[in-house]
């Protein structure tokens, strides 16, 4: 399968027209001369980074009782004591790839060996299997291919705020910002093909359904908002809660998790938790909820799929005497970034 959606992916990409000039000819430039290798830390580091993750793992993790809508619930205990911080993005176990945004900066490691850092973008994610990569960079949105064979940019007229790619490959959703206005957009892997789906919307990152045909946003009204692709209608889904701050596809099958004003609906059910959440995502089947500690807030990032059969993958960001980025399946969730206090994670994805 993997093979057959890189080719898919490849050829795809080779119809692609070439980048218009003008603004998307600039960005393209600047995306392009940002990817320089950059050589990956030292195997000394890096054996350090993972036995301090397994520590962090012990320290951190806390899963309570499941609910009967099979919430998982995840809090932080005490601060661990300082260690050096791991400033270089590392692959976290059985993904393809892990890409983050730190004070609009891009940082991409790919199971290829691929490395991209210091990338000045506005927003950015991977596409399935990490064969490549899209972000907003200016005016523009970029797609790229990490050893140069193929990219194309898309002028957009505003700054892309958040992108999504879909399973399939196929389509790209992105949200763009033009003046006090937030719309949504769908546009071809080609970079072709762009359409408006919404004029306005919340500064939300949508979700994708697992078989490409339908995706969930948050509309100007607060409350999550489901497209379907197939009939090309919008459905303001009845047991959204207010204030939507986070949308979330299961990994398989269509089931929507969506965290709003005080309040975490899954399908038509609400979820009791004994805590206020401030993130949602998904392992496997199981709905993740994570919480707020004492030194600071918590964020989850919605899983994707893993592209291997051994299971899920997903990334959280804590925040308490610095920020770290843990990432991974539950059982092996590791350190894959640790920051300085000051600064700010925009956005994780990993494949």
């Amino acid at each position: 399968m993997s093979s057959e959606l890189e080719q898919r992916l490849e050829a795809m990409l080779a119809e692609a027209p070439e980048p218009e000039a003008g603004a998307g000819e600039e960005a393209l430039h600047r995306a392009l001369r940002a990817l320089e290798p950059v050589a990956g830390p030292r195997r000394g580091v890096r054996t350090a980074v993972l036995a301090f993750a397994a520590a962090v793992v012990l320290l951190v993790i806390a899963a309570g009782s499941l609910g009967a809508a099979g919430a998982l619930h995840v809090s932080f205990g005490a601060k661990a004591k300082a260690k050096p911080l791991q400033t270089q993005l590392v692959l976290p176990r059985g993904a393809d790839g892990i890409g983050a945004v730190v004070d609009g900066r891009l940082s991409v490691v790919t199971r290829s060996g691929f490395r991209l850092q210091g990338l000045n973008v506005s927003a950015a994610t991977l596409s399935p299997h990490a064969l490549f990569v899209a972000a907003g960079i200016g005016h523009s949105l970029v797609a790229m291919a990490p050893n140069r064979r193929q990219a194309w940019s898309h002028p957009v007229g505003g700054k892309v705020v958040a992108i999504a790619w879909a399973p399939d490959a196929i389509r790209i959703a992105y949200l763009v910002k033009s003046g006090h206005r937030l719309s949504l957009h769908l546009i071809w892997g080609t970079g072709t093909n762009d359409r408006t789906i919404d004029t306005s919307t919340r500064a939300v990152f949508p979700s994708w359904r697992s078989d490409s045909l339908a995706l969930a946003y948050v509309g100007a009204g607060g409350r999550a908002v489901v497209y379907d692709l197939k009939h090309r209608r919008h459905r303001v889904d009845p047991a959204s809660p207010t204030d939507v701050t986070q949308v979330a596809f299961a990994p398989s099958g269509t089931k929507l998790a969506m965290l709003g004003a005080g309040s975490v609906v899954v399908g038509k059910k609400q979820v009791s938790e004994p805590f206020s959440p401030v993130g949602i995502g998904w392992l496997g089947s199981r709905l993740t909820l994570v919480g707020r500690n004492g030194f600071g807030p918590v964020h989850v990032f919605s899983p994707i799929t893993s592209a291997q059969s051994n299971g899920r993958t997903f990334a959280i960001v804590a925040a308490g005497g610095g920020t770290r980025v843990l990432a991974g399946s539950f059982r092996h969730l590791t350190t894959v970034l640790s920051l300085p206090p000051a600064s700010r994670v925009q956005e994780v994805v990993v494949r």
